[in-house]
Formats: C-alpha cells, structure tokens, sequence
C-alpha cells in the first residue's frame, strides 16, 4: 500500500482499518473453533495472510508518521525568529 503524503492519521486510520478488524476476526474464529486445551491449529497460509496484513497496517503507519514528522520539522526549521532589536541612533 501506497501512504499518500497529505492523508491525515484519521484518514489513513479509517481506511486502513477493515483489514485490520477482518484479521481479528479471523483470528478470534480460529481460536474458538480449532484450539484444542492450550493449543490451536491455524493453517501457515492464513497465518501468513494474517501476519502480512498487519505488517502493512505497521508499515504505512510508520511510513506516515515518519512523513509528517519530517514535515513538521520541515516547517520548524523554516521558521526564523527576530530579535527584538532597539534601533540604534546614528549621529545626531
């Protein structure tokens, strides 16, 4: 997945997180319905999707934040301050 630079962390949230919630839920399936004492068998292909899924979620998150921290500082370090300077009186 591709982190626009300009979505906002609500944006990115919102439509980032139905793979999420989805991946959860498949999880919390396979809990209940394949665990066996302390055990539970999950197949390695819906394990790996599973896992894949929350990499990208980390990922682009990272990916964001680390983007907007740059910019933030982007916009500090362009930012000068004056001093507050009397004019000096030349002559007289």
């Amino acid at each position: 997945m591709i982190v626009p630079e300009k979505m906002s962390l609500s944006d990115f949230v919102s439509r980032r997180l139905h793979p999420v919630k989805v991946t959860i839920s498949l999880m919390k399936h396979e809990l209940s319905h394949h665990s066996k004492g302390d055990s539970t068998e999950m197949s390695r292909h819906l394990l790996s999707s599973a896992v894949s899924t929350l990499e990208l979620f980390v990922e682009d998150y990272e990916k964001l934040i680390s983007s907007t921290q740059k910019a933030h500082s982007a916009a500090a370090s362009d930012r000068k301050f004056v001093e507050d300077a009397k004019p000096s009186l030349l002559g007289g």
